[in-house]
């Protein structure tokens, strides 16, 4: 195999201290392969961040920046809108990721200027239902009736009481061009989903 082939698929490299067989680590890995080595990616508080980024080291072999909890989608449409201006722009790709509580409920606000300004970035929400990194506390994408540490079923209660923001139908009334779901079972699929996306300029 040729180092370029080696890099292509280990754009996210092993080692890193996530828990085993998460699914996060597996789907940021398949988005990267499917993205390839020309990528900047804005990557949001939460577990990715912090199992990736173990100082002194990193696990990352591309450019990625640590945002805040809620601006990924900011830093992001701050970094096309700079390489565009710098001239720099032509093949890079630009991706901005976070879970589902720095996208569907701390975040909300920057992903809907990032959709509603038409960037020219890939939003990857990994949806775990809930704030895992914390402690496994509800999210605006945690189901009807799941037990976490915030929404506890018993005498009282039947567990979250909220049903689960629909997330792509958020993305669609913004106009977005490609809104896709994705699970690491499909992993072709989902592969397919990110060079689709990747391919069509837009959020």
């Amino acid at each position: 195999m040729s180092e370029e082939a080696r890099k292509v698929i280990n754009l996210l490299e092993p080692g890193h201290t996530g828990c085993a067989g998460c699914g996060q680590a597996i789907a940021a890995r398949l988005v990267l392969k499917a993205a390839g080595p020309r990528v900047i990616v804005a990557n949001a508080t939460g577990c990715l961040e912090v199992y990736t980024t173990t100082y002194p080291h990193s696990s990352w072999e591309v450019p990625w920046i640590h945002s805040l909890f809620e601006n990924a989608a900011a830093v992001a449409a701050g970094m096309e809108v700079t390489l565009k201006a710098m001239g720099r722009y032509e093949g890079i790709k630009i991706i901005a990721q976070a879970g589902d509580g720095g996208t569907a409920d701390i975040g909300m606000g920057c992903i809907s200027g990032l959709f509603e300004r038409g960037h020219d970035v890939l939003y990857v929400c990994y949806d775990n239902e809930g704030y895992m990194n914390t402690g496994y506390q509800r999210s605006g994408l945690t189901p009807l009736g799941a037990r976490t540490t915030t929404s506890p079923p018993g005498r009282y209660s039947y567990g979250n009481r909220t049903r689960k923001k629909n997330m792509p139908m958020i993305a669609v009334a913004h106009g977005v061009p490609y809104v896709a779901t994705a699970t690491v079972s499909e992993p072709r699929d989902l592969m397919r989903k990110v060079q689709k996306a990747l391919e069509i300029e837009g959020p």
